[in-house]
């Protein structure tokens, strides 16, 4: 995955926590509605409150001006900022869309999964190294047969999606 610079105010979830501040919220309640963790929350709370765009008062957050301003602003799409080898969510919307149509007979696997825990870092570059090990002994050039039909693909990311939190 090729990821280019691109500002953390233009993401989703700093965006969505602008817009909420509409009104004053504590940490808990956009935490709770935004469905992410509140130390999660107070990271984006605390660049914001570094960059003028939300204050604090008696433990209620609000936006000032220039947060308006930016939660009114269009938000970037993502795929400007990243760049998925093999167009990787096209390629899965079609394969199932071909699949349900039946392109592929009654005889062809097809999986997708979506996982996420708080392991230790050294258990995650164990996984990674494995799995790269995994792919490399079914996907490696002399591992694959071009008469085999159909073709596979095969797309993951392996990707922080959250703080611990708050304890305090």
């Amino acid at each position: 995955m090729t990821v280019t610079a691109a500002r953390w105010e233009d993401s989703t979830l700093p965006r969505e926590i602008l817009r909420l501040l509409e009104s004053a919220h504590s940490l808990s309640e956009l935490a709770d509605e935004l469905a992410v963790t509140d130390s999660r929350v107070l990271w984006y709370l605390a660049k914001f409150r570094e960059t003028g765009r939300v204050t604090e008062e008696a433990g209620l957050w609000t936006r000032t001006a220039k947060g308006t301003a930016l939660a009114d602003e269009p938000l970037v799409a993502a795929d400007d900022h990243t760049v998925l080898p093999g167009r990787t969510a096209y390629d899965y919307r079609q394969a199932y869309a071909d699949s349900s149509a039946g392109m592929f007979g009654t005889t062809f696997v097809q999986a997708s999964g979506e996982h996420g825990g708080r392991v230790p870092h050294a258990r995650v570059v164990e996984f990674n190294e494995r799995l790269l090990n995994l792919i490399s002994e079914y996907f490696a050039p002399e591992q694959i047969d071009p008469a085999a039909t159909p073709k596979y693909g095969f797309h993951w990311i392996l990707t922080p999606t959250d703080l611990h939190p708050r304890t305090d």
